[in-house]
């Protein structure tokens, strides 16, 4: 909520699912509430941005907008996300500016 996260990351073939009433697939342009463990909304985001990546070849962009010192800790705290790793892994970052603290829905 502070701010210092501007990007996360999907695994490829869930970028464009909805996994229910609180996961919408990801579109750039589009805001997006942000819901805690107990389903309460904490923040509203606007993606700004989604790129293709691979697991050897971490963006910079990337690490840093996860809030990482470098590309092996991003590696690190996503190994168990993404399972299965390998220098060809793809997936999708997403980037993301905070709009709203709290609870704000852009659903109505």
């Amino acid at each position: 909520m502070s701010g210092e996260k501007t990007a996360s990351v999907v695994r490829l073939g869930e970028v464009d699912i909805s996994n229910g009433e609180y996961d919408d697939p990801l579109v750039v342009g589009e805001y997006y509430d942000v819901y805690d463990s107990t389903l309460e909304v904490r923040a509203t985001i606007l993606i700004v941005g989604m790129e293709l990546c691979r697991w050897d070849d971490i963006p910079e962009r990337l690490w840093r907008g996860e809030a990482n010192s470098s590309a092996d800790e991003f590696r690190a705290d996503h190994i168990t996300y993404f399972g299965n790793t390998g220098p060809d892994l793809e997936f999708v970052a997403y980037y993301f500016n905070l709009v709203k603290k709290g609870t704000l829905s852009t659903r109505d």
